[in-house]
């Protein structure tokens, strides 16, 4: 509990600026901790596939279509509605790079910007002084700049573009200046515990904060095993988080004041095509927003038994037991994977349906 408290007031600083939310807030807190019930409170929208940079670990390599086409800006509208009525406040927008989405300030403007708390995540290479500052009008409050390490050279290779390194730091520079709240995105893989301590020196000289995110056996790094942390070094990790409040990631943010993964509870991810999925880069999809309602999908995946446990790991990158079972068998696939047609474990949606 005084962990999270602390994070909760250090990270909780963007609220300030929406303190007419705080009745939602407290309705999700009072839901969750007293009435025992499920409360959405993020989306997370892959805006697209595409990127200005070729990251050695991305993500989103696995999940070009080229047989669909995008949520468009209307989707997105009803989206928001039906999260919204379901509890959720927050959005973080991401990708590929959500920057290179022509429409991007369309789709925020559908999305209530006046009572939604945004986050971008972004690798910084679009970013200069005007675009932040029409998405500063847009009603984005939060920025997530990408960066792997405090070296130039290393970061811009990791990154897979020359000159990323710089364009981090004139965006810190300029996004503080304009006032939003400036976070760190970086990557926590096996024997990185000292570049770890690296990036949150880093984030402390320049007052912002830092989101880790853990390795997994995703996207590029779909065969690569020996990212994956071992059980010392996740514990590592928990304990040098306890002691630094700059820190923040998916599972220290909870309604229910626990560390737990929240995914297909309080947070969701929804792919540029609609599938609905726990988290970003946990590639298992519930069903999609464009032939089901959301709040049908989210009670569904609250039924999946992996999300029902409330695991106090990270289930994508510290859960060995949920790796070994759906993340490693669908490495080297287009991604997401409906659960209902996964290679060694489906679930039909059926029966998700059906369970209490």
């Amino acid at each position: 509990m005084n962990q999270n408290l602390s994070h909760y007031l250090y990270h909780a600083r963007v609220i300030k600026r929406h303190i007419h939310l705080l009745p939602k807030i407290i309705s999700g807190f009072a839901k969750t901790l007293i009435l025992r019930q499920p409360v959405l409170r993020t989306i997370e929208l892959a805006l697209l596939t595409e990127c200005n940079s070729k990251c050695v670990m991305c993500y989103a390599s696995r999940m070009k279509r080229d047989d669909d086409t995008y949520l468009t800006v209307d989707e997105y509208a009803r989206i928001w509605k039906e999260a919204s009525r379901l509890g959720a406040f927050s959005v973080i927008l991401s990708g590929g790079e959500p920057t290179l989405r022509k429409d991007l300030f369309d789709i925020l403007a559908v999305m209530e910007p006046q009572s939604t708390i945004f986050a971008l995540v972004t690798n910084s290479l679009n970013l200069d002084r005007d675009y932040l500052a029409d998405l500063k009008r847009a009603g984005v409050e939060t920025i997530h700049l990408s960066l792997d390490s405090t070296t130039r050279e290393t970061n811009d290779l990791i990154r897979g573009a020359e000159g990323h390194y710089q364009k981090v730091i004139e965006a810190i520079t300029e996004a503080k200046r304009q006032g939003f709240a400036v976070y760190l995105s970086t990557v926590i893989m096996h024997n990185g515990l000292g570049k770890m301590e690296e990036m949150v020196r880093f984030a402390q000289e320049n007052d912002i904060g830092i989101v880790f995110s853990l390795a997994c056996v995703s996207g590029n790094w779909a065969d690569e095993q020996g990212v994956l942390l071992t059980a010392d070094e996740w514990q590592a990790v928990q304990e040098y988080m306890n002691q630094n409040r700059h820190v923040r990631s998916d599972w220290t943010i909870n309604f229910s004041l626990r560390q737990e993964c929240p995914g297909g509870r309080e947070k969701i991810s929804i792919s540029c095509y609609g599938d609905v999925m726990g988290c970003g880069m946990n590639y298992i999809s519930f069903g999609n927003v464009r032939e089901e309602p959301l709040e049908k999908i989210w009670r569904r995946m609250q039924n999946f038994p992996d999300f029902k446990r409330r695991s106090p790991d990270c289930l994508i990158g510290a859960d060995p037991d949920y790796i070994e079972r759906y993340i490693k068998p669908i490495a080297g696939m287009t991604v997401p994977v409906p659960i209902e047609r996964h290679p060694l474990n489906p679930i039909q949606l059926s029966e998700l349906d059906k369970k209490k």
